[in-house]
C-alpha cells in the first residue's frame, strides 16, 4: 500500500511522527504512517494554492473530463478501494462494495456533468481545450 504524502504533485515520505492505522473491527494494527511535519503541511497548502488559480482557469470540458477518468480509476479499482475501506472502517466487505465505491464513483460522474452547467463566461468556453 502507497503511505506516502502527496505534495506539489510529487510522492515523499512523511516526516512527522508515525501514527498507527488500526483494523477497528480486529483491533489489529494495519500499518503505521508517518505525519505531515509542518514545513510540509506548508508546502502541501503552498502548492494547492497555486494549482487553484491553473485549476480556476481549466474549462468546463477539462473538469469534466478530468471527473471522469477519477471516477472511472474507481470503479476500475473497485476491488481493492473496498478491501482498503473495509479494513480501515470495520464496515463489511460486501457493503463498501455494494453501497459505498458505486457511491463514491457517481458524486465525480454527477460533478462531472455540473461543470459542463456552469453560467456566465465560463459557458462560453466548453468547446476550448486550453485556457487563454
Amino acid at each position: 500500500m502507497q503511505t506516502q504524502l502527496l505534495i506539489n504533485g510529487e510522492l515523499v515520505n512523511g516526516e512527522g511522527e508515525k501514527q498507527p492505522v488500526y483494523n477497528p473491527a480486529t483491533g489489529e494494527v494495519l500499518l503505521e504512517i508517518a505525519e505531515a511535519s509542518a514545513a510540509q503541511v506548508d508546502a502541501a497548502v503552498q502548492a494547492a494554492d497555486r494549482a487553484f488559480a491553473n485549476w480556476g482557469r481549466t474549462t468546463p470540458k477539462s473538469r469534466a473530463e478530468c471527473l471522469l477518468r477519477l471516477a472511472d480509476t474507481i470503479e476500475a479499482n473497485a476491488d481493492a478501494l473496498a478491501r482498503l475501506e473495509s479494513q480501515n472502517c470495520g464496515k463489511p466487505l460486501h457493503c463498501v462494495l455494494g453501497d459505498e465505491i458505486p457511491a463514491i464513483a457517481d458524486v465525480f460522474r454527477f460533478f462531472a456533468g455540473a461543470a459542463r452547467t456552469l453560467n456566465g463566461s465560463a459557458a462560453g468556453n466548453i468547446w476550448r481545450d486550453t485556457p487563454r
